[in-house]
């Protein structure tokens, strides 16, 4: 699977559309961006992805897990939350996450698994 010759361009414009400069905190044009809470204390992966040649080198494993590492040790969240398609949910559940169940989010056609990864499953 290739990445489109135009995601930047895309992604840019679709996030400009819907975003306006508010001070630092998300606002969409019609009021608070959807989902999204200023103060919350879960960190949203959008994806993870690693180069075809440089797969099965352990390199996605050792981004995640140094990511999940910084996050703990700032202390900046409860929770790292993931949409992962069926072939990746072994390799993330390797990794700590749970697995939520089926994501209702449709982005790309859908078929998405909620995880949960939490930082500290003693704290509060």
């Amino acid at each position: 699977m290739d990445i489109p010759p135009e995601w930047r361009k895309s992604s840019a414009e679709s996030m400009l559309s819907a975003i306006e400069p508010s001070g630092g905190s998300a606002t969409a044009k019609d009021g608070p961006v959807p989902g999204h809470k200023e103060h919350g204390r879960t960190l949203c992966v959008h994806s993870l992805s690693v180069l075809p040649d440089f797969q099965g080198q352990g390199l996605g494993r050792l981004l995640m897990t140094s990511y999940m590492q910084r996050m703990r040790s700032a202390g900046v969240a409860d929770r790292i939350a993931i949409i992962s398609h069926e072939a990746l949910v072994p390799f993330y559940e390797s990794l700590g996450f749970e697995t939520q169940g089926q994501s209702p989010v449709q982005f790309g056609g859908g078929g998405w698994t909620d995880m949960v990864y939490h930082l500290n499953p003693d704290g509060p």
